[in-house]
C-alpha cells in the first residue's frame, strides 16, 4: 500500500503547495440529499481513480460548463455527461443490485486506471 493511502485512510489532508490548484471532482446529487464528501463509500470510490489529491464538492446543481464526475441523481435531468453515474447514496447503501452497477461503471470507465 501506498504511503499516501495510508494518510488517506487516516483522514489525515496532505500539504499541498500554495498556488497548486487540486482537480475538482463534482459530485452531482438530488435537491435536499444530505450528502458529505467524506462518506466511506464516496471516499472508497474516488481512491480507484489515479489522481491522489482532489478536492470533492458535492452539489445539487451545476453550471453547463462544468464537468460532472458522478451522477448520483435519482432522475437525471437535464442530462449531464459524467464519468460515473449511480444511484443515490441512500440506495447504494441498501441495495446489492445498485452497489454492483455502481462497480460495474467503475470498471468500465476509460478514467479508471487498474494499476492505481
Amino acid at each position: 500500500m501506498e504511503p499516501s493511502a495510508y494518510l488517506d485512510a487516516m483522514g489525515i489532508t496532505r500539504w499541498v503547495e500554495k498556488g497548486a490548484e487540486l482537480p475538482l471532482y463534482h459530485i452531482l446529487v438530488d435537491k435536499g440529499a444530505s450528502v458529505s464528501a467524506e462518506h466511506p463509500l464516496i471516499r472508497q470510490v474516488l481512491a480507484l481513480f489515479p489522481q491522489q489529491d482532489k478536492q470533492v464538492v458535492v452539489s445539487d446543481s451545476l453550471s453547463s460548463s462544468t464537468q460532472v464526475f458522478w451522477d448520483m441523481r435519482r432522475v437525471r435531468l437535464p442530462k449531464m455527461n459524467c464519468i460515473i453515474s449511480s444511484a443515490p447514496i441512500a440506495v447504494l447503501e441498501q441495495e446489492s443490485t445498485a452497489k454492483r452497477e455502481l462497480w460495474q461503471h467503475i470498471w468500465e470507465s476509460d478514467a479508471y486506471d487498474i494499476g492505481a
